[in-house]
């Protein structure tokens, strides 16, 4: 089942949820839960012990979108991975509070 939500269409998966962006996949989102019992999500990428947590599919759906348009950007301008960490903390983004 696909759902459309803040310019993202979601698709349930065995684990999670795939995003998509203007009809191309740009990762998975995979729903859990803050330490404070909060239902959050986490993109499926991020395997940490402590991932960074998103608060809404769209939340996470943004910082998919950015991580992709980063990697877009660094085959294309062929960026040092100084650049690319650079143009990153520059662009992230939002995310809830770690309790």
């Amino acid at each position: 089942m696909k759902v459309k939500e803040g310019g993202f269409e979601f698709q349930e998966e065995a684990e999670g949820w795939g995003v998509f962006y203007r009809r191309k996949r740009i990762g998975e989102i995979v729903g859990m839960k803050e330490p404070s019992g909060r239902h959050c999500f986490r993109l499926g990428c991020d395997t940490r012990k402590e991932p960074r947590t998103y608060r809404g599919k769209v939340k996470a759906a943004e910082a998919l979108l950015s991580l992709s348009q980063l990697q877009r950007e660094a085959a294309k301008k062929k960026w040092s991975p100084e650049m690319l960490i650079l143009s990153a903390w520059d662009n992230r983004p939002r995310v809830s509070e770690s309790v």
